[in-house]
């Protein structure tokens, strides 16, 4: 009977000992970071991640107040297993292409260029490049207003693509003007409905 209650001491005291083997809450916190960062995913779902991320840490902070400190290997493998399926359904966000179909209904417009008969003159190349830098800069753009096709033939400025808000739209036009002569710039932008 006195060996029964030594096996479940020492089976409270595996994850306790080594807490590593339970603590997978970095890799988790650094998988999200890293991904909203890279735009992978979004920050809404960044933020849903960091929550069911708060809980599982409460769910351990309650389970170890219970057990006087010590995380019972039994728990501590289901909260390990609990983080390994978030940094999973994690990484299947990030392989998911995103189908812009809809998005790009807009280049079937005739009269409207295309990227495809961007101007080549140096002109015309720097300022695509001076714009997009602005627009990728900006840390607060989301990665649909990041994205959006600029097209510059002699001088003239056209936006065409989808933002996520009309305060987006603000944004990537005003930069398109700021290297825009006389501010020739053709605003198809669509702010994305719900």
């Amino acid at each position: 009977m006195k060996y029964l209650g030594l096996l479940s001491l020492a089976s409270l005291l595996v994850i306790s000992a080594n807490p590593a083997m339970a603590d997978n809450s970095g890799e988790l916190s650094d998988k999200i970071n890293n991904s909203e960062k890279s735009g992978s995913i979004t920050r809404e779902a960044a933020v849903q991640f960091r929550a069911d991320a708060d809980k599982i840490a409460q769910s351990e902070k309650d389970i170890r107040a219970k057990h006087d400190g010590l995380l019972p290997a039994k728990d501590g493998v289901k909260l390990t297993k609990s983080r390994k399926k978030m940094i999973e359904k994690i990484a299947k966000l990030e392989t998911k292409k995103p189908d812009n179909t809809a998005h790009n209904k807009g280049d079937d417009r005739k009269e409207s260029p295309t990227p495809q008969v961007q101007g080549t003159s140096k002109g015309d190349l720097a300022k695509v490049v001076s714009i997009r830098k602005q627009i990728v800069n900006d840390k607060t753009l989301s990665t649909n207003a990041k994205n959006v096709k600029i097209i510059v033939i002699n001088d003239t400025v056209t936006l065409r693509g989808v933002v996520d808000s009309a305060a987006e739209k603000v944004k990537v036009c005003d930069a398109a003007k700021s290297f825009a002569i006389d501010s020739k710039v053709l605003d198809e932008l669509e702010v994305k409905t719900k």
